[in-house]
């Protein structure tokens, strides 16, 4: 890890607690506990792996075993905003069908190009984590992605915290997939690109976050059902009409 490495480092460090205090003084862990816990994680996770940096071996180690923990803290924090934003969404199986199902869909062909177009110049027990790593952050750009398309096709109302950890986590991820799949095409061509895109990625993701969380939730949407009954018809209504679009195509 080089000065340009160990600032980025740093850099999000010092966000994180940040981030993890305004967390905690906005009680988000009553509403997105999984968010908070995943902020917590990654901050002990940086901390730890700054402090191994300089051991190669173990680095490797600890930087691809946190980073699965955190990707599955990432998920359910993705799903736990899905889940309170599209409340009857969740509570039919047909629905959530359709998400696990687009998230399926996407695994199988990240999985299968990952096994026909194998990282260039890796060691294959290397490539086949690459190639998960690739994979995972198609998953999270995923359910990003139906978040989105739901959102706008159901005109569901902007929801500052829940839409705010979306948005960040979406910026992440396609920062840290793009460098992926850069490093996976063109091999080392473009390492130093590749290497750092990701923490600036994560970076810009955190200044995000504290952006949002600066200013509080509307009263109305605090420790609240996050739409009303009118909106759970209307909702369901729509719910209905699109999924018997879906069935005559």
């Amino acid at each position: 890890m080089g000065k340009l490495g160990l600032l980025t480092q740093t850099v999000a460090i010092l966000l994180q607690v940040w981030l993890a205090v305004l967390l905690v003084r906005r009680k988000i862990q009553s509403l997105f506990p999984m968010f908070l816990a995943y902020v917590a994680f990654s901050l002990v996770a940086a901390v730890v792996r700054l402090c191994v940096y300089s051991d190669y071996r173990v680095f490797y180690f600890v930087y691809w075993g946190t980073e699965a923990v955190a990707v599955v803290l990432i998920i359910l924090a993705l799903l736990e905003v899905f889940r309170w934003i599209f409340a009857l969404f969740w509570m039919s199986w047909w629905y959530r069908g359709f998400l696990y199902g687009a998230i399926l869909l996407v695994l199988a062909l990240a999985i299968t190009n990952a096994v026909l177009n194998p990282p260039r110049g890796m060691h294959p027990v290397g490539a086949l984590i690459y190639s998960a790593g690739i994979a995972v952050n198609f998953m999270q750009l995923t359910i990003f992605a139906v978040f989105w398309l739901l959102s706008k096709r159901l005109l569901i109302g902007f929801r500052r915290y829940a839409f705010g950890i979306m948005i960040g986590f979406g910026l992440s991820s396609f920062g840290t997939l793009f460098a992926r799949l850069l490093r996976s095409v063109f091999g080392t061509n473009f390492t130093v690109v590749s290497t750092y895109i990701p923490p600036v990625a994560y970076i810009c993701a955190l200044g995000f976050w504290l952006h949002v969380f600066w200013r509080k939730e509307p009263p109305e949407a605090e420790g609240a059902l996050p739409i009303t009954p009118k909106e759970l018809a209307e909702q369901m209504r729509q719910y209905t009409e699109m999924l018997k679009t879906l069935l005559k195509r």
